[in-house]
C-alpha cells in the first residue's frame, strides 16, 4: 500500500526556551485534520510503483543527484591572517532580504552595484567578507540569498579573497526540521527551486511522502546528509578568526572552546555532523501501509536529527550554544545585562590572542560596541522580516604596524568605530 500525502500541518512542543519537533498528536481533533489533509494523490501512487530508474530508493537523495553546484561556496580556513591593507567585512542578519543583501555587499565594496543578479561581479579583490549567520526565515528570498553569497565567493576565492558564511541559530532549526520562522513565501521558493528541480530529476513525486507534509523540499535541502549538505553547509562554519577579530552569529565564552578544545575543532565537529544522514527513514517511493507509519517514520527523522545535534550548533542545551547566546548582544544598544560579560568575553580574547568578537543575532538600531570595544553587534534588523532597519556593515583593515582600524559603513557614511561605543552607566556614577 502506498499512503499520498497532500499538505499536513506539523506541530512543535515548547521546551527550554526553544522549539522541540513533533509531527505527532494524539489529540482527536488534530488526527481528524490531519487525515482529513492527507488526500490521495493518483499519481504519486502509480509512480511509486512503476519507477524503475536507477535512484536507490533507501539512500540520501544528495548521494545521487548532482542539482545544488549554484550554491557551491569555496572551503577556506578556520583561521585567516589578514595582510597589510587587507580588509575584513562583516555582515549581520539577513532573513531572506534579497534586496538587503545586495546593499549590503555593495556597502562593504564586494560587489558591482552595475551587476544583475543573475551575474553578479565581485569587486572586492583580496577583501575577506563574513556574514554571521541567519541568511534563513522570516523572508522570501532565502535561495536567492544563498545563490548571490555562492556565486560571489567563487569568485573571491578565485581573486584571492574569501566570502565565508558562518551557522546562524535559523539555519540551525531549519537542519532540525523546524520552519516554524518560514514564511509561506520563503516555502514556495524553496517548492520552485528545489522541489520541482527534484521532481523533474527523479520523473516522480512519491519522495515528498516521507516528509509528512513538513516542507518536504525545504526538508529535503537542509537536513544532514540532505541536499545542500556537501556544496553548502559543509562549508559554513560556527566561528572563524580573521586578523585580530573572531566573528560567530550568537556569541563564544571558554566553555565553548574548552569543551571542543578551540574553534577548529568546533567547526569540524559541524561540518562532519550536517553531512551524513543520522536516521533511517528515508523513502523515495512513499511506500507506507498507514498515515501513523508516515508520521511516526517523520517523527523518527526528526528527532534522531535533534537527539545528535552537536551543542555547537543548539544541542543538549540551545540556549547556551555559540548561535544561540545573548551574552554579550542583550539588551540591545545597552551595556549587556550579564555582570560577567567583560571577564568572559576578555577570557575568550585572551585565550584566542585577539582584540575582538563580532556577532550578530540579536538586533540593535545601528552596530555599536560594548564591553570596552571588544563585543561588536552587527545585527541592525535590516530585513522586512526584522523591521526593515538600516543596512551597516563593520570595516576591520589592517595597517602596516600591524594594529587595525575598525569603521562602520552604511549607504553614506564611514563612522569611526569610537563613534558607536557603548558607555557602561558605572561610567556616570
Amino acid at each position: 500500500m502506498t499512503v499520498s500525502l497532500g499538505a499536513s500541518r506539523c506541530i512543535y512542543r515548547r521546551s527550554a526556551k526553544r522549539w522541540r519537533p513533533s509531527v505527532m498528536n494524539h489529540h482527536s481533533r488534530f488526527d481528524t485534520e490531519l487525515r482529513t489533509t492527507l488526500a490521495p494523490i493518483s499519481f504519486l501512487c502509480s509512480a511509486s510503483t512503476s519507477f524503475s530508474g536507477k535512484i536507490n530508493m533507501t539512500k540520501p537523495l544528495s548521494s545521487q543527484l548532482t542539482l545544488m553546484d549554484q550554491f557551491s561556496v569555496p572551503k577556506i580556513p578556520d583561521i585567516v591572517k589578514l595582510e597589510t591593507g587587507q580588509r575584513l567585512v562583516a555582515i549581520g542578519d539577513i532573513h531572506g532580504d534579497f534586496d538587503q543583501l545586495r546593499k549590503a555587499l555593495v556597502i562593504s565594496g564586494v560587489l558591482d552595484p552595475r551587476s544583475t543578479n543573475l551575474e553578479p561581479i565581485w569587486t572586492g579583490e583580496n577583501t575577506i567578507c563574513v556574514q554571521c549567520g541567519d541568511i534563513l526565515d522570516r523572508g522570501d528570498g532565502e535561495l536567492a540569498c544563498y545563490r548571490l553569497l555562492a556565486d560571489l565567493a567563487r569568485q573571491a576565492h578565485s581573486q584571492g579573497g574569501a566570502l565565508s558564511l558562518l551557522f546562524g541559530n535559523h539555519e540551525g532549526l531549519n537542519i532540525e526540521g523546524l520552519f516554524q520562522y518560514a514564511w509561506k513565501e520563503g516555502n514556495a521558493e524553496f517548492e520552485k527551486d528545489i522541489g520541482q528541480t527534484v521532481d523533474e530529476a527523479l520523473g516522480f513525486k512519491s519522495w515528498r511522502i516521507q516528509f509528512a507534509g513538513n516542507q518536504p523540499s525545504r526538508w529535503a535541502a537542509m537536513e544532514p546528509g540532505g541536499l545542500f549538505a556537501a556544496p553548502l553547509l559543509s562549508s559554513m562554519k560556527v566561528a572563524m578568526v580573521v586578523g585580530n577579530s573572531v566573528l560567530v552569529h550568537g556569541g563564544l565564552t571558554m566553555e565553548h572552546l574548552k569543551y571542543y578544545c578551540g574553534i577548529e575543532e568546533m567547526n569540524r565537529v559541524a561540518r562532519e555532523w550536517v553531512q551524513q544522514m543520522h536516521h533511517k527513514y528515508t523513502n523515495h517511493l512513499g511506500n507506507y501501509e498507514s498515515v501513523e507509519e508516515v508520521i511516526q517514520a517523520a517523527q523518527g527523522r526528526i528527532d534522531t536529527t535533534s537527539k545528535t545535534l552537536p551543542k555547537c550548533l543548539g544541542g543538549k542545551g540551545g540556549e547556551t550554544a555559540p548561535v544561540w547566546v545573548r551574552i554579550y548582544s542583550s539588551p540591545s544598544d545597552l551595556p549587556p545585562q550579564n555582570p560577567l560579560a567583560q571577564k568572559m568575553i576578555d577570557a575568550v580574547l585572551s585565550e584566542l590572542g585577539i582584540d575582538r568578537m563580532i556577532m550578530g543575532h540579536t538586533p540593535q538600531k545601528h552596530i555599536n560596541s560594548a564591553l570596552e570595544n571588544k563585543a561588536w553587534r552587527i545585527d541592525v534588523g535590516a530585513s522586512k522580516g526584522m523591521g526593515n532597519g538600516n543596512m551597516e556593515v563593520l570595516e576591520v583593515t589592517k595597517n602596516a604596524d600591524g594594529s587595525e582600524d575598525v569603521f562602520i559603513l552604511n549607504q553614506n557614511n564611514r563612522i569611526p568605530a569610537l563613534d558607536r561605543k557603548i558607555i557602561p552607566n558605572s561610567y556616570f556614577d
